[in-house]
């Protein structure tokens, strides 16, 4: 099922992302300042200024997707997207990437069943660049496509569906979804990734036929947001775009009428550890009468704790550990799906009829009033967050252009859920979601198997904008609570993150688990309300509350529309200050992340970082101390009321906020919500060892049968306050940070191994360390273990070319930019500032620093930054097939690793 990226496979559980469609401000639709038209050639242009921040992205939707995929040639669609990223004459294989990443760009793609769809941002001076590139390729690609890059490409592919299909939890059954769907011949009958002998038969005729007929401007759509001055980029776009020239009309085939029949029974047995049941109907199509009214659906009976199935088949019944519905929105029509995961014990047949009991119930009332209104508030909330993000906001005016002729649709779109009502959705259910006609699949585990063109020239990239981000105001609350403010007026948004000091760094050995749990607990119910009725009152305000444990703090984040906030901080206090840790909400919450423990010991990526974390700092570290199902039984309510009183003080909290409202307001308001609340002693502190050093060690994990080894190597690193930090962080950008790093143009565009390989550097306040991987093929695992020793041998050895610094530099600093770019950016950024005793300030010395990193630096550097021959190797795969592959590579004998 559908989306499939370059770097990238999400199978679309929730299809196109229509739940959060535009922007809304209370009462009123968000609107965008936006120009379209087109060129002489058919190219349609969307312009959106927005001059909030010195960065821009380009977003191109071509009218091409799977479904438009000749006989036997399914996956050629996504095939070719990653053909576009091969090179031309003028910007030869690689340079691409090289380009863009040198000046702190990125760029990604997108495959689905109706469009793909190629993106790039970066800071605003590299925008005549990007629009060159995309330009370049969309005249000149066709032309220099030959064998030797579509054999490349195809085995990247190949890599990726063995990654995110064959070896992936219940990867084969929503691949084979489908098949089951539609009838042979059906545009949507097959996956967007397509299949292994489709792939092998594509040929280079079939690239460039493809090309020629779906890669003219007259079937593409192009966005240009951020901040740039249309007077000067309109000219641009006219001189690199106007001179391609326009192709024949896109031919579009039949489209067979679809009908289910009948119920469609398919049980699939795959490599998964608990069962679970898909269910999938036909329902209307994108933005058509009914579509809106599914989605809302959709999160009526799966959306939280309150919702319809998650009541009663994870709370009341508990036959399932999680449960899930969504709307699978397409052009030709969509489908609609329930999902829900076994709870060990239960059947299979008493899952599908509680479901359908839900559904039957549902069907005959229709939602409730509040219902509606919960689902309808969400939407907005989400819609306004959306608009913080300028590529999300760029790919929305796609998207509304694609399916509704309006790039600036989000008024009318809004307007379609808000005019739903209890009958109207009823009216859908009752035509769509009928128990005679639809698919159940059950998925059961087995255990392990087996002409001088004006693009001649490309444009000179500028130097990087000098960049200072705006300082917070702060204000002490009476309680001696310290709020760092961010006035941002361009949406009716708040958002608080509120900190305390101690994280899983200070569970005990035999307590792992517990302060992660502490933060789950907090919003299954407090104050008066029980889990559903708190989940319900923060529905209607369109709010959410969210907490999380990192290894050195706990984190209590709100989100709500502006009018609501007064209502919204009652409900957010209640949380920080009187959760439940009711023992009926604590056996429900144990057992699902039970649950949720059991399937990550079938993930091999899961598998690898939780072998890898454990051998690496020892059970006797506080970061190798990890959950197990022996820790989360052992704890009690009693355990969560402990720690939650030893670390929610306000002598150990610290909190961020932004939003659109005067700082004394967000004080007035703060206040009042914890007035009151006083400290009860002192927080805990965690004394955190560095790990011992000790030589390399190899552990496999074996998993019989395996098509891909999963190859996670760990090494000591720097904790954050290092002076080595950020020489590091850029050593490490250039191993593995980025597509053009050293790693991943090794291991998958020149040797085709895997789908991505990287490497990076964690900084926590006391310890560091750096990680490397890849998922490779079964069959070339040594051969992939040798090009990584090979290159961690090359750069610590020095020699990084000016070429890569400048590419680490420009990464970095857009990285930081960006990262600032949205509410949720600059409360995560202030969290791992405040977790390293730092100030906001510091970011505006680490771009000082950053822009002056050198060669020479980097180049002293790399010998003290790679400790390979130290930590831990870790190999989940085939171990009989992994053995004889070790050999002649100079690693230490590899011993069977227990994951923990």
């Amino acid at each position: 099922m559908g989306n499939v990226t370059r770097m990238k496979l999400a199978f679309a559980r929730a299809g196109l992302a229509l739940l959060a469609l535009g922007a809304v401000a209370v009462g009123t639709a968000q609107s965008l300042a936006v120009e379209k038209y087109k060129l002489p050639n058919g190219l349609t242009v969307i312009l959106h200024e927005d001059r909030r921040l010195p960065v821009v992205t380009i977003n191109t939707w071509f009218r091409v997707g799977s479904k438009d995929e000749p006989d036997r040639r399914s996956g050629f669609a996504h095939l070719f997207e990653h053909l576009m990223f091969m090179g031309t004459k003028r910007v030869p294989n690689g340079q691409f990437d090289q380009i863009m990443e040198r000046a702190g760009g990125s760029n990604n793609a997108t495959t689905d069943y109706d469009r793909t769809n190629y993106f790039s941002s970066g800071p605003s001076t590299l925008l005549p660049t990007l629009l060159y590139l995309d330009a370049e390729r969309l005249e000149a690609l066709g032309e220099n496509i030959d064998q030797k890059k579509l054999d490349l490409q195809r085995d990247v592919v190949k890599n990726e569906r063995r990654q995110s299909v064959e070896n992936s939890p219940y990867g084969r059954a929503y691949d084979a979804i489908p098949g089951l769907m539609y009838p042979k011949g059906h545009p949507y009958s097959w996956s967007v990734i397509g299949s292994m002998e489709d792939l092998t038969a594509a040929t280079v005729d079939d690239v460039k036929s493809f090309f020629s007929t779906y890669y003219v401007p007259n079937n593409a759509t192009l966005v240009v947001a951020g901040d740039f001055d249309s007077r000067a980029i309109k000219p641009m776009i006219a001189s690199f775009f106007g001179s391609i020239r326009r192709g024949n009309d896109v031919p579009r085939r039949p489209v067979p009428p679809v009908e289910l029949r009948g119920v469609k029974r398919v049980t699939m047995v795959d490599d998964v550890e608990q069962s679970k049941t898909i269910m999938a109907w036909h329902s209307p199509a994108a933005f058509k009468p009914g579509d809106a009214e599914l989605r809302l659906t959709a999160s009526i009976l799966a959306d939280g704790v309150a919702s319809r199935l998650y009541e009663r088949l994870v709370t009341q019944e508990k036959i399932a550990s999680e449960v899930s519905a969504y709307q699978q929105s397409l052009s030709l029509g969509s489908n609609f799906f329930v999902e829900a995961t076994l709870a060990e014990g239960a059947s299979q047949d008493q899952l599908e009829s509680s479901i359908d009991a839900v559904l039957r119930q549902y069907a005959a009332t229709g939602p409730t009033a509040d219902e509606l209104r919960r689902a309808v508030a969400k939407i907005e909330k989400s819609q306004l967050q959306e608009l913080e993000s300028l590529s999300i906001k760029a790919d929305r005016l796609n998207e509304y252009d694609f399916y509704l002729g309006e790039p600036n649709a989000f008024a009318t779109v809004l307007e379609t859920y808000r005019k739903a009502t209890p009958e109207s959705v009823k009216a859908a259910v009752a035509n769509s979601l009928g128990l005679w006609n639809r698919l159940v699949l059950r998925v059961i585990p087995h255990g392990p198997t087996p002409e001088v063109s004006p693009l001649e020239t490309a444009p000179t990239i500028g130097p990087l904008a000098p960049f200072n981000p705006d300082r917070p105001v702060e204000i002490v609350l009476n309680n001696g609570v310290k709020v760092l403010y961010w006035r941002r007026d361009e949406l009716p948004l708040i958002h608080v993150m509120t900190v305390f000091n101690g994280g899983r760094d200070l569970d005990a050995a035999n307590e792992a688990g517990l302060t992660a749990m502490t933060a789950e607990m907090l919003t299954q119910g407090a104050g008066t309300r029980r889990a559903a009725d708190f989940r319900n009152a923060l529905d209607l305000l369109g709010a959410d509350i969210s907490a999380s444990a990192t290894n050195s703090s706990l984190a209590v984040s709100l989100s709500t529309l502006t009018p609501n906030l007064g209502r919204s901080l009652a409900l957010y206090a209640d949380a920080i200050r009187r959760p439940r840790f009711d023992p009926t909400e604590w056996e429900r919450v144990q057992r699902i992340e039970l649950a949720n423990l059991e399937q990550e010991r079938n993930a091999p990526r899961a598998i690898a970082i939780r072998t890898a974390l454990a051998n690496f700092f020892g059970p006797e570290h506080p970061y190798g101390r990890l959950a197990t199902d022996e820790s989360l039984r052992a704890i009690a309510p009693e355990d969560l009321r402990l720690k939650h009183t030893l670390l929610f003080q306000p002598s150990n909290a610290t909190m961020f906020v932004t939003g659109n409202l005067p700082g004394p307001a967000i004080k007035f308001e703060l206040e009042k919500a914890f007035a009151g609340w006083a400290g009860t002693g002192v927080a805990p502190t965690a004394s955190i060892p560095k790990p011992s050093p000790s030589p390399l060690r190899v552990f496999i994990v074996d998993q019989p049968g395996a098509v891909q080894t999963v190859v996670r190597f760990y090494a000591p690193g720097s904790p954050y306050a290092s002076p080595e930090r950020i020489p590091n962080q850029a050593l490490g950008t250039i191993l593995g940070g980025t597509f053009t790093s050293r790693l991943n143009q090794n291991l998958r565009e020149e040797k085709g191994y895997t789908y991505g390989a990287n490497a990076r550097f964690t900084f926590d306040p006391a310890v560091g360390y750096l990680t490397a991987g890849a998922d490779v093929r079964t069959d070339v695992t040594g051969a992939a273990l040798k090009e990584f020793l090979a290159e961690f041998k090359r750069i610590s050895e020095g020699g990084v070319t000016e070429d890569e610094v400048r590419k680490a530099v420009s990464t970095m600093q857009t990285n930081i930019i960006e990262s600032l770019s949205t509410s949720d950016g600059v409360l995560a950024t202030m969290r791992r500032l405040h977790e390293n005793r730092r100030a906001f300030g510091s970011l505006s010395d680490d771009v000082t620093t950053i822009r002056a990193l050198s060669k020479a630096v980097l180049d002293a550097q790399a010998s003290r930054a790679f400790p390979f021959g130290q930590g831990v190797l870790v190999l989940v795969g085939d171990k009989r097939a992994i053995l004889p592959q070790l050999e002649g590579l100079g690693l230490p004998t590899p011993v069977d690793a227990i994951v923990p």
